[in-house]
């Protein structure tokens, strides 16, 4: 009677041979008798493997068969004298992430990925990009960046991954407001047009345009400079056009930033990006109706997911919205209700059910009392409130919906209030709101005899703090305050004061003007500081 050594040899040179179906018979046999027999869970695990991959399209359920085998093995305690299992349970957890993958199952990828990890298993140049760029997505910002970094220390073995390394390190950083360390990773990138330069035409151009981003604010020449490579590289493209009309814009030159990006939209009609710097240009210098008509392109931004998916869009400016339930909603940046809640009236007019939901810091300041500005509209506060509706719209998007081409429709008088009965923060004297915390260089020169009343964002879910803030601003004379959430709450309200605008500001503020139609009791001052004198005249008081 054969030994068990010699009945595994059989399989194996069966195996080697190619007949992985006499291979299998023998294993399986094998493993009916003796089911921890090391060798033949690890080479059943492996001949699984191969007739999983070898399958068209590939089925994770038997990838993941193979590699349970081979882990069976791996975990016992002599599998340590054995290195194939474990170079071979690093390739079929490999195996299994692409299997995963490609059936659109990216957890069930970056598990298997993780699991390699774990084990100490090598990994592949190739695997540690998949579990870095994964790692990312999932905001395991701290792992990801360590992959990263792994690869890029890694020199010729990861020549292939170096690209796309740095790019997504340098993604990462920038979302974590490291942008020095970004473009410090990014200038280590061949120049384009270099022999060095990464063959993949497409990856070369992102990186490069990555690192020219990143220095058009502290270093435009250089960014130009790098605009002007990557054009004689590549020649003209849509992406070129869009980041040379971002440098424009960053400098100030919204009018020259706008043509360049109706350049690229030429070269490339669907380039979301170019479409939204447009519209957000064209906003900036009062073309109302080209703006607001392509706004709705934020939503082509990974990062802008919208709301309640459930209930239908309304899309049509003509669609008739009388007696439907309409959820108005504010989407997630703090500027967007206090500058659009303006226009939450003029659904009610036509006949709609208005619903309106916010953060429970802006609830606190919508006054839908009758004979208030916003009477009738149901304020819904999100993360407490169940919403039903016909119908949605985000609030940005209103104004398309509506139709208000003309800048003497947005303002018909204050629409926001300090809530009854929360006492202001106290101050002595005529009281100028300034932002709190801001640095010496931004601090406003106010007249003399005036007290700086220091005025901050509080959280969204604390709405006493917001009407505090909001009863603060009405006992105030004036404010002085940079571009952003507190100046549009003092403008909706009616407060007088400056506003701080710098060159690139958001849409919401109007290139080189003085006044904005959106809030005509603020004055506008541009620039990266203020200037030596406000011209802040306070009434005398009574």
């Amino acid at each position: 009677m054969a030994s068990l050594s010699e009945v595994l040899s059989t399989a194996v040179a069966h195996h080697g041979a190619g007949r992985l179906d006499e291979a299998e018979a023998i294993y399986a046999a094998i493993l009916e008798q003796v089911p921890d027999q090391i060798d033949a869970l690890h080479l059943m695990g492996v001949l699984t493997l191969q007739r999983a991959m070898a399958a068209v399209p590939i089925d994770p359920a038997r990838v993941a068969a193979g590699v349970k085998l081979i882990r069976c093995a791996h975990a016992q305690p002599d599998a340590a004298a054995i290195p194939d299992i474990a170079a071979n349970l690093g390739r079929g957890l490999s195996a299994l992430a692409r299997a995963h993958a490609m059936a659109g199952a990216r957890t069930r990828a970056l598990e298997a990925l993780l699991e390699a990890h774990e084990l100490d298993l090598p990994l592949t140049p190739a695997d540690r990009l998949t579990l870095a760029d994964n790692l990312s997505l999932v905001q395991a910002v701290t792992e990801a960046e360590g992959h990263y970094r792994a690869l890029l220390a890694a020199g010729p073995a990861a020549r292939a991954e170096e690209l796309p390394a740095r790019v997504g390190l340098a993604k990462l950083l920038i979302a974590r407001e490291r942008r020095t360390e970004a473009l410090y990773v990014l200038d280590g990138l061949a120049p384009a047009g270099s022999p060095r330069a990464e063959p993949k035409a497409d990856a070369q151009a992102m990186a490069q345009g990555l690192r020219a981003q990143l220095l058009m604010t502290s270093r435009p020449q250089d960014a130009a400079a790098a605009l002007v490579q990557m054009e004689s590289a590549g020649g003209i493209s849509a992406d070129l056009r869009h980041l040379s009309g971002m440098l424009l814009q960053v400098q100030g030159d919204i009018a020259g930033a706008r043509t360049l990006y109706a350049q690229a939209l030429a070269l490339e009609p669907g380039h979301a990006a170019a479409r939204l710097a447009h519209a957000e240009a064209c906003l900036r210098l009062g073309a109302w109706r080209d703006g607001f008509a392509d706004l709705s392109w934020r939503w082509m931004r990974p990062t802008a997911p919208r709301l309640h998916g459930t209930i239908p869009l309304w899309e049509q400016a003509d669609q008739d919205v009388s007696g439907r339930r309409l959820l108005v909603w504010d989407e997630v940046e703090l500027d967007v209700l206090p500058h659009l809640a303006r226009l939450l009236p003029r659904l009610r007019d036509r006949g709609a059910e208005v619903i309106v939901e916010v953060s429970p810091g802006w609830a606190a300041l919508l006054p839908t009392a009758p004979g208030e500005p916003l009477a009738g509209i149901t304020v819904a506060t999100r993360g407490t409130d169940a919403v039903r509706a016909d119908l949605q719209v985000p609030l940005q998007e209103l104004p398309d919906r509506l139709s208000l081409w003309d800048a003497g429709d947005f303002w018909t008088g204050p629409y926001l209030a300090a809530p009854a009965g929360i006492p202001p923060q106290p101050f002595s004297g005529r009281g100028v709101g300034v932002a709190a915390n801001a640095p010496p260089p931004l601090a406003p020169p106010l007249p003399p005899g005036v007290t700086a009343v220091p005025l901050a964002v509080p959280d969204t879910n604390q709405p006493e703090a917001w009407g505090r803030l909001a009863a603060t601003l009405a006992a105030l004379d004036a404010v002085a305050l940079p571009a952003g959430p507190l100046a549009h709450l003092a403008g909706a309200m009616g407060r007088p004061g400056v506003v701080l605008v710098p060159v690139d500001a958001d849409w919401r503020w109007p290139a080189g003007t003085e006044r904005t139609p959106w809030y005509p009791s603020l004055r506008l001052v541009h620039g990266a500081s203020w200037p030596a004198s406000l011209g802040l005249t306070l009434e005398s008081p009574s």
